[in-house]
C-alpha cells in the first residue's frame, strides 16, 4: 500500500475547501498558460519547476503547475500546514477548518509502473460520496456530477504519479538543488491525466475527482 499526504491551507490556490463539490483541483485551472505545458515546456522542466525555480518564467511555470504536491510523510505534510511560522493547530470540524491533510491510498497491484519513479494509476470517482460520508457532504456538491461519467458510465479516471526523487536520480548531477528539496520532502506529483470533454479542449482536465481512494482531516490553528 502506498500512502501519500497533502497538507494545505484554506484559501490556497487549489482551492481545497471545494474538495467536496468537484475534487481536488491543480493550479492549472483558469491560469491562462498553455493546457498542454509538458508539451510547451517538456516533462522534465515542468516537473523542476515545481519543486524549484530560479527565475521569473521558471515561477511561472511553478504557479500554473497541473501537479500536486504530495509526501510520503505525514509528519512532513502536516508541517506544511504549520508553515514557515510554524504555527500551532489541533484538529477540528470542517466547518472552522483552517488547513486539510488529503491522504491518497493506492493499492500496489493498482499501481503501473511506466519508467523510472512515474506510475499510473487507474480509479472510478464516486460522487454519491456526500450521501454516504458526512466528511463529502456538501448541499453544492449535491448537485455535482462527473462531467465524464455522465457521458461515459463505467469510465476509469487517470492519474500519473512521479516519485521526484526516483525520477531526478539520474540526473541530480544536473538538478541538485531540485534533487535534495524532492529528497527533503519526500515528494511525490499528481497529474491528472483525464481528457478534457469538449471536442475542442485540449489536454488534461485540472482536478482529481471524488473517489474512494482518498480522504481528508480538518485543523483549526490555534496560534
Amino acid at each position: 500500500m502506498l500512502k501519500l499526504y497533502r497538507g494545505v491551507k484554506k484559501g490556497n490556490q487549489t482551492m481545497p475547501e471545494k474538495y467536496c463539490e468537484d475534487g481536488l483541483w491543480t493550479k492549472q485551472v483558469g491560469s491562462g498558460d498553455d493546457p498542454e505545458p509538458h508539451k510547451k515546456y517538456g516533462w522534465m522542466r515542468t516537473i523542476s519547476n515545481h519543486i524549484h525555480f530560479r527565475n521569473e518564467q521558471d515561477k511561472f511555470i511553478y504557479n500554473t503547475t497541473a501537479f500536486l504536491s504530495f509526501s510520503l510523510s505525514r509528519s512532513i505534510a502536516l508541517n506544511f500546514i504549520a508553515g514557515t511560522k510554524n504555527r500551532s493547530f489541533d484538529p477540528s470540524v470542517r466547518e472552522s477548518a483552517d488547513a486539510f491533510l488529503f491522504t491518497c491510498s493506492f493499492e500496489d497491484s493498482g499501481l503501473q509502473e511506466i519508467g523510472d519513479g512515474v506510475y499510473t494509476f487507474q480509479y472510478t470517482c464516486n460522487y454519491g460520496r456526500g450521501s454516504t460520508d458526512p466528511d463529502f457532504y456538501s448541499f453544492v456538491g449535491s448537485f455535482c456530477r462527473c462531467n465524464i461519467c455522465e457521458n461515459f458510465p463505467g469510465y476509469r479516471h487517470k492519474l500519473l504519479l512521479i516519485d521526484v526523487e526516483e525520477f531526478l536520480s539520474g540526473v541530480q548531477d544536473d538538478f541538485p538543488e531540485e534533487y535534495l528539496k524532492a529528497s527533503w520532502d519526500k515528494e511525490w506529483l499528481l497529474l491528472p491525466a483525464d481528457p478534457m470533454m469538449d471536442p475542442s479542449g485540449i489536454g488534461f482536465q485540472s482536478k482529481i475527482a471524488i473517489a474512494d481512494f482518498w480522504a481528508v482531516e480538518f485543523y483549526k490553528y490555534t496560534s
